[in-house]
């Protein structure tokens, strides 16, 4: 395209001297910039858009929930066991304070992360609780059910043998079987017999009961069974007993004699002989 510049002059006439004719040129036609504009216009309207779907809402909500109830799961379930082994007294405090004196061959279980929402423990063996105020504190056995809101307590749960003692507070003894309920003042005990009917006993003599605390035995008409069965417990040694199981026995004695001085006063009390034939291992005819 040309076009052609003019030197007016005053006068209205032109000039004369003309400028000299500028060519101008364009690189691109208007037409071929719009066809341009166009296509860009197209391709960019072509491209496509990424949504995410509302199912993958759905599975990212589902995945979170899994996660959510599975830790949950974890802190609701998980359990922590304590053991004292044969000869072995252990103490320790539960995640609220309480305190737990554990008598040689028993074990508790609790659990540890659900403890402040729910106060749950399962003894079988025998233990000593003294447990600090708070919401119902519950002590599972096999053959009964302890609650209190804070107390102290002691509880012997073996095979069908199954006594609450109460020290300080109040304590609520169920039988597992039967459903029956009694409230436990200081120096008031319950068991439970095997036929498992709920039995009470207004004084106790409770010095006796937690003397296995202070490394004491003392049996008042106590089976000769049982008396042996202890002994075992807390020497961790293996009795064999070959003479009259209806015999009873009543005596105290401390933990610091031998297992061997403890045979004896036992054995001689009764007119029964005893025999080692290990070191851990002795008969009683």
């Amino acid at each position: 395209m040309k076009r052609r510049n003019l030197n007016i002059g005053s006068d209205g006439n032109e000039g004369a001297n003309h400028f000299p004719e500028i060519d101008l040129q364009f690189a691109v036609s208007k037409d071929e910039v719009w066809a341009n504009l166009s296509t860009q216009i197209e391709n960019s309207d072509s491209k496509p858009i990424k949504v995410l779907s509302h199912s993958f809402y759905k599975l990212a909500v589902a995945a979170s929930l899994i996660m959510l109830l599975s830790i949950t799961g974890f802190l609701r379930f998980y359990t922590k066991t304590i053991t004292s082994s044969a000869g072995q007294h252990l103490s320790f405090s539960l995640p609220d304070s309480s305190l737990i004196e554990l008598n040689a061959q028993s074990t508790v279980k609790y659990y540890p992360y659900w403890f402040a929402f729910s106060r749950i423990v399962t003894l079988d063996g025998e233990a000593f609780f003294k447990v600090t105020k708070g919401t119902r504190f519950k002590v599972m056995s096999k053959r009964g059910e302890t609650t209190v809101l804070g107390t102290s307590f002691n509880i012997y749960s073996r095979n069908d043998e199954y006594s609450v003692t109460c020290f300080t507070g109040k304590v609520s003894v169920v039988s597992a079987g039967k459903s029956e309920r009694v409230l436990l003042s200081p120096n008031e005990q319950a068991f439970i017999n095997k036929d498992g009917f709920l039995r009470f006993v207004q004084e106790v003599n409770a010095q006796a009961v937690k003397s296995w605390r202070d490394n004491m035995f003392v049996f008042t008409g106590a089976s000769i069974t049982g008396v042996l069965q202890e002994i075992e417990r807390q020497y961790n040694i293996k009795i064999v007993f070959k003479a009259n199981p209806k015999l009873t026995y009543t005596g105290n004695f401390s933990k610091s004699l031998s297992e061997k001085e403890v045979l004896d006063l036992v054995c001689t009390s009764l007119g029964l002989k005893f025999e080692g034939r290990s070191e851990t291992e002795f008969l009683i005819e």
